[in-house]
C-alpha cells in the first residue's frame, strides 16, 4: 500500500496525469464527510471506501455496507478517530470544511495523502469532484457527475427566473448563529433559486450574525435545519448548540414579532443532510430550497 500513497502523493502534487492503480491493486479510500462518500459511490468506486462516517446517508447502499461491517464507521464529523482511520491502512483520505483542517494537517503529517474540499463554490466543489476522479482513475465517470449536476441547475435556475426575489434567512445554527456567506456555494444555490440570502456579502463559508441584525434585516423566509433523529435545541452545557432549535423558538425570540417571516408563518424546516452535502445532491439541495422559499402560506 506505502507503493500506492506514494504515487497519490505525486499525482496531488505534481497533477494526475497518470493512473496509479495496479492490476490487482485496490484502493483504500476513507471519506470523512457525507458529500464525499456520496461522490465516491457516485463516480463507481464504492468499493474502494473502507471508511465513513455515521452521516453518511447516500446512496443507500453506504448505510448498508456499514451495517453489514464491509465499511468502518470512524466518527461523525468533529468527533473523528484518528486511530480509526490510521488501522484502516487508508491510500486517501477525504476531508471537508474548515472544521476538519486540522484533522487533515494531522493525517498529512503521518504521510496520508489527503483531497479537502472547503465547499466555498460550486466551482471549488466540481474542480474537487474531478481532482477525485483524476486521482482513483474514474476521471469519465467524475467529469459526467459534474456536467450532470451542472444540466440540472441550469433547469432548476430557468424554473425561477420570474420569481420575486425574497429575502431568505438560513439559520446554521441556531446558538452560534451563521449564516452562508460569501464563500459559501449555499449562497450560490439559494440565489439560484431566485432568492436572497441575507448577510451573503459577508466574507468567510459560515459568517455569524446576531439575532438583533436579523430583525433589523426582516427576512421574507426563515429556513432552519433539521435532519432525521435530530435532538435539540439545547442552550446550556457542553451539548449547547448541538441538534436542531424549533420554529416555536424562534417565535420567542425578542422582536420576533416584527420580522415578516415569523408574522407570515414563513419559519420553516429543511433537510440539512441534503442541503449542506457539496456532492451529487446538490441539485436536490436546489430543489428542496425553493420548496421551503416559495411554499405556501
Amino acid at each position: 500500500m506505502r507503493a500506492i500513497k506514494i504515487l497519490i502523493w505525486l499525482l496531488l502534487i505534481i497533477g494526475p496525469h497518470t493512473v496509479f492503480s495496479q492490476e490487482g491493486q485496490e484502493l483504500r479510500i476513507v471519506s470523512l464527510a457525507p458529500n464525499w462518500s456520496h461522490t465516491v459511490a457516485e463516480i463507481g468506486a464504492i468499493d474502494d471506501l473502507v471508511g465513513v462516517t455515521r452521516y453518511a446517508r447516500f446512496p443507500p447502499e453506504l448505510p448498508l455496507r456499514v451495517e453489514q461491517k464491509r465499511i468502518e464507521v470512524v466518527g461523525g464529523f468533529t468527533d473523528i478517530s484518528i486511530d480509526k482511520i490510521t488501522r484502516l491502512d487508508p491510500d486517501l483520505v477525504l476531508t471537508a470544511t474548515g472544521l476538519q483542517l486540522r484533522l487533515k494537517a494531522k493525517l498529512e503529517a503521518l504521510g496520508i495523502p489527503v483531497i479537502h474540499m472547503e465547499e466555498s463554490s460550486l466551482e471549488e466543489v466540481y474542480a474537487k469532484i474531478q481532482l477525485l476522479g483524476k486521482t482513483i482513475d474514474h476521471q469519465q465517470q467524475a467529469d459526467e457527475l459534474v456536467a450532470s449536476i451542472q444540466g440540472e441547475l441550469k433547469e432548476i435556475a430557468a424554473e425561477f427566473t420570474e420569481k420575486d426575489s425574497p429575502e431568505v434567512y438560513y439559520e446554521i445554527n441556531y446558538l452560534y448563529k451563521c449564516v452562508p456567506g460569501k464563500h459559501s456555494y449555499m449562497t450560490e444555490l439559494i440565489e439560484l433559486v431566485g432568492a436572497k440570502p441575507i448577510f451573503s456579502e459577508r466574507d468567510g463559508i459560515a459568517p455569524m450574525v446576531t439575532w438583533p441584525e436579523v430583525v433589523k434585516q426582516n427576512p421574507d423566509v426563515i429556513l432552519l435545519p433539521m435532519w432525521p433523529d435530530a435532538t435539540g435545541p439545547i442552550f446550556e452545557g457542553p451539548q449547547a448548540g448541538s441538534g436542531t432549535t424549533t420554529i416555536a423558538e424562534v417565535k420567542s425570540r425578542q422582536d420576533a414579532d416584527k420580522v415578516n417571516a415569523v408574522n407570515n408563518n414563513a419559519v420553516r424546516f429543511i433537510d440539512s443532510a441534503v442541503t449542506k452535502q457539496a456532492g451529487p445532491n446538490i441539485p436536490q439541495a436546489a430543489r428542496l430550497l425553493a420548496e421551503a422559499i416559495y411554499a405556501e402560506q
